[in-house]
């Protein structure tokens, strides 16, 4: 038994209400009722509720239909649908010698210009059968794919939110660790400094020499620390971006989860790879825009200037 919606022209319609009759004493239902249509209904409607509703669309195409819009537009409605839904079989019916629309050339349609009805019904119930079949091997392979989703997904799912659940914590873990280092860096330059301007103070009588030493010292130990603090702050960072892109993983997966378990006997492996789409939400790691150069501390420069400096000063002595 399938539910069936026709399409025809009127001037077709004693061939039709016969067809029609003939299906109906075959178990097959008609999703409105022929005599009803033809007296005259909102026919966008009818083609609506009827196609949503069929399984089958038979078009009975004449010479007459030639003169029907209507019948082309339903036509080319059912085609389309048929194509995207894949739950509908169209059977063109060609009862003269009337040519086939050009948007139904491609499909197989029962040619009887005699209308000879004990021929034309037994062709419909083989399309039918074969359908019916063909939709039944569809929707029990989806049902096996589902099956295998829901199954296979389950233990995925645990797997990954495992290993992303340790990488996050680690992350963060190592993101407080290494701001930390640097905090103690940044107050070990600051202290090193003053230590330095102290001493400096209390020996005012120091010689030039001594106190370029002096200097020297302090500017290698602080431009070492805080090079050092600047490293460790933006390692940080990187380890605190990394933790941050895990736990907006976890819950891209626990979205897709929810999803799974909401429509899990429905989901189609194209409709899953988009709901999972997100867990990857950027590839590139935090730590290959970490740039070394960026972290000199310019020592060497800062030494030669100091060099210059001093050996200027001995000379406008020495004049």
């Amino acid at each position: 038994m399938a539910k069936i919606y026709i399409s025809y022209q009127r001037d077709d319609q004693s061939f039709v209400i016969e067809l029609a009759n003939r299906l109906k004493t075959a178990g097959h239902v008609l999703s409105y009722d022929v005599d009803e249509l033809s007296a005259g209904t909102d026919w966008r409607t009818a083609l609506d509720v009827g196609l949503k509703q069929s399984e089958i669309f038979i078009v009975v195409l004449s010479n007459n239909t030639q003169r029907s819009q209507y019948v082309l537009t339903e036509v080319g409605a059912a085609r389309a649908y048929a194509l995207e839904s894949n739950r509908m079989l169209l059977v063109p019916i060609v009862i003269d010698d009337a040519p086939l629309p050009l948007s139904i050339q491609d499909v197989h349609a029962i040619i009887q210009p005699d209308r000879n009805l004990d021929e034309i019904i037994p062709k419909i119930e083989r399309a039918i059968s074969a359908f019916i079949g063909r939709r039944a091997a569809i929707e029990s392979a989806a049902s096996e794919a589902a099956e295998k989703i829901q199954s296979n997904a389950a233990d995925y799912i645990r797997v990954a939110i495992d290993s992303l659940d340790r990488l996050e914590r680690r992350d963060r873990l190592f993101s407080y660790v290494w701001y930390f280092l640097g905090f103690i860096s940044l107050l070990l330059g600051i202290a090193f400094a003053l230590r330095g301007l102290a001493i400096a103070g209390q020996q005012a009588e120091m010689q030039t020499e001594s106190l370029v030493l002096v200097v020297l010292k302090a500017i290698v130990v602080i431009g070492l620390l805080g090079a050092c603090a600047k490293y460790a702050f933006s390692l940080g960072k990187s380890y605190s971006s990394e933790s941050l892109k895990s736990s907006d993983r976890i819950h891209a997966i626990r979205f897709g989860e929810f999803y799974l378990r909401a429509f899990g006997d429905k989901t189609k492996w194209e409709e899953l790879k988009e709901v999972f789409q997100h867990w990857n939400i950027d590839r590139n790691s935090s730590f290959a825009s970490l740039d070394v150069s960026q972290f000199d501390p310019k020592i060497l420069e800062s030494l030669t200037e100091l060099i210059k400096t001093v050996a200027g000063s001995k000379d406008e002595k020495g004049k």
